[in-house]
């Protein structure tokens, strides 16, 4: 296994609310995009990562026998929300903050992935398939086939219908595939897929998959050189 990351503040927003946590030796891989005013969605974001994995390796630990690992990750999202919302509860300035989070587990050749929000996960086979579903109104409409992709008003691409902190439970969707030698998985915020449509992410995959790290520096920059108007956030893993 080999992976990458990196994280990016764009060209126009002052702070990265964006956060990633990568423990590569257990095969987790953690990204969320935070929502909030100045400071609360460095705040949500930081939270999500960091209480996920500490849940993740605590379930973990607990059994070596068969673990139920979506069942974990979906745990994990349940805790960071849960402590999303009593951490805004005792702070006003935090007041409505939130965050997506997108997760990943590497068992061997399996990879389980588990997320809420519009931060995607994508595998990388020769060609590029999104794994995950947005969970904002353009994705919804999208999904129950109201309107074509192309047809969404950009608008409702930012409006999100679930989220880590939101008044509802978030409900996580669950994803486990089995991958082969050569596989690359992309975990990354909107900030690189509101400026990249998926053909660009997979023909600069395709052109620079000897090196992942310069595959992120080139989707970064790209994203930049199309205005960069939010924090980019990428995590990229090679089978």
């Amino acid at each position: 296994m080999n992976a990458a990351w990196k994280t990016d503040t764009g060209l126009v927003r002052i702070n990265n609310q964006d956060a990633v946590l990568v423990d590569e030796a257990h095969g987790i891989f953690l990204l969320a995009d935070g929502m909030g005013g100045h400071r609360a969605g460095d705040v949500a974001s930081a939270l999500a990562v960091n209480e996920a994995l500490a849940f993740i390796r605590k379930e973990l630990s607990r059994t070596t026998d068969d673990p139920d690992v979506s069942g974990i990750l979906e745990g994990a999202i349940l805790r960071a929300h849960r402590v999303i919302q009593e951490k805004a509860m005792t702070d006003s300035s935090l007041e409505g903050m939130g965050t997506t989070l997108v997760e990943l587990f590497l068992q061997g050749n399996t990879a389980y992935i588990c997320h809420v929000g519009d931060s995607r996960a994508y595998l990388f086979r020769g060609t590029l398939q999104v794994l995950t579903r947005d969970h904002n109104l353009g994705g919804s409409y999208v999904g129950r086939g109201n309107m074509k992709r192309e047809e969404v008003p950009p608008y409702l691409w930012h409006m999100l219908t679930q989220a880590l902190g939101a008044r509802e439970c978030p409900v996580p969707d669950k994803k486990v595939l089995e991958l082969e030698q050569g596989d690359i998985l992309l975990l990354c915020s909107d900030g690189l897929t509101g400026m990249l449509s998926d053909d660009e992410i997979g023909s600069i995959m395709r052109g620079h998959r000897d090196s992942l790290g310069r595959m992120l520096d080139i989707l970064i920059r790209d994203a930049n050189s199309r205005g960069g108007r939010d924090n980019i956030s990428a995590i990229a893993v090679e089978i």
